[in-house]
């Protein structure tokens, strides 16, 4: 009997010794937080048969924190909580302002048994330690290639996406292992990729990015938004021309074909407006008080790389007067009708004709000439119309 009783006793031991000895926790935590961590002996058994004070160790680093309740290191933010109860004894270390260097596991220790394991995960947001372009800046030429890249830190590691003009670009992104480092490199660049590039580090605490800007050096874009004007002598044209070129345009103005220098003659008004650091527009006004100023136009920009135009055509509405100036010229006036009378055209032939016959035969061509001058009005409203029509087309 007392052989199986000291069994007994022994076998209880070994189970309490595993159950203090193999408690492992896990605590997350931000950087300047407060992290409070519990141990407590509640076994009378180990109370007596380890009277010594519970301490609490740095694992990794092999520091003694504390000593019971007092802290034995160096560091204002840690602090000991003793709870004293019956049944129970409780040491919670207390770490405010939380460090990076926080980050390890702790053991709670009570004489030769350990009574709980605590691994403190400090969560640490993302930072980007280094980054190239340095100066955030790219400019190469069309059809060659860019490369850009992150380095980012953090805890969990941070992921890092890039966008390009705010489309998620993955296809061309190399990373590199180890040092969390990722690689975008952009293959034969047009001039459409000018613009931002981003790059965007994120955990589960928050995300940063680094914003780049992309040039690409090009020969001028010249564009005209409506190449086809149509006026009338005398009227004022306004014409507008834009242009975007990588490195900027040393010559931007409008010419006549084949003519070196700037158009100058009739033009009213000319104002030059920037959009950005690539692109800018011109605008003029032309009086066309000359025929010779209808015509084919040339809006021509140059830069270092080269030149580039659009054509544009200001085209006359010519409206035909010969039509007009026939009538006109036709058609009897009003006063020739009323000085007209019956005994102005009485005549007397040798051939001894009536007065009286002479008379009707008067009334009647004047009937016919009021009935041509009607027919003239309404020959020359269909005209106008005609004309009205076209002047609005």
């Amino acid at each position: 009997m007392p052989i199986e009783w000291c069994l007994l006793s022994s076998l209880l031991f070994l189970i309490q010794q595993f159950q203090f000895t193999y408690q492992l926790e896990t605590i997350q935590t931000a950087l300047s937080s407060t992290a409070e961590l519990a141990c407590s002996v509640t076994s009378p058994t180990i109370q007596s048969t380890n009277p010594g004070k519970i301490v609490w160790i740095r694992d990794d680093q092999a520091d003694i924190v504390s000593l019971d309740s007092i802290i034995t290191v160096r560091d204002a933010r840690l602090s000991i909580l003793p709870m004293n109860n019956i049944d129970r004894q409780d040491r919670i270390l207390r770490i405010t302002n939380i460090e990076e260097q926080d980050h390890g596991l702790y053991r709670c220790i009570h004489g030769d048994i350990t009574l709980n394991e605590i691994f403190l995960d400090v969560l640490i947001p993302p930072r980007i330690v280094s980054h190239s372009p340095e100066h955030m800046r790219m400019t190469v030429r069309e059809g060659q290639d860019a490369r850009f890249s992150c380095i980012a830190t953090g805890h969990p590691t941070p992921s890092i996406i890039w966008h390009v003009n705010g489309l998620l670009k993955s296809d061309t992104v190399t990373i590199v292992e180890g040092k969390n480092e990722s690689i975008l490199i952009l293959r034969n660049v047009s001039r459409f990729d000018s613009g931002r590039v981003d790059c965007s580090a994120s955990n589960t605490l928050s995300t940063v990015n680094r914003q780049f800007l992309l040039y690409v050096k090009h020969k001028p874009i010249v564009t005209i938004p409506f190449p086809l004007f149509h006026y009338r002598l005398h009227d004022t044209a306004t014409v507008t021309c834009q242009v975007c070129a990588t490195p900027p345009t040393s010559i931007f103005d409008f010419f006549r074909p084949k003519q070196p220098t700037p158009l100058i003659h009739g033009i009213k008004e000319k104002i030059d407006e920037s959009f950005n650091e690539t692109c800018k527009q011109l605008t003029i006004t032309i009086y066309l008080n000359d025929p010779s100023l209808f015509g084919p136009y040339v809006c021509r920009a140059k830069n270092l790389l080269g030149f580039n135009h659009a054509e544009f055509m200001l085209q006359e509405i010519i409206q035909s007067t010969k039509h007009m100036k026939y009538v006109t010229e036709r058609r009897p006036s009003l006063s020739m009708i009323k000085n007209s009378s019956p005994t102005s055209t009485f005549t007397i032939d040798n051939k001894n004709e009536s007065p009286k016959r002479n008379i009707q035969s008067n009334t009647i061509g004047n009937e016919r000439i009021i009935e041509k001058n009607q027919s003239h009005k309404s020959s020359m409203s269909i005209l106008l119309l005609i004309i009205l029509f076209f002047i609005i087309l």
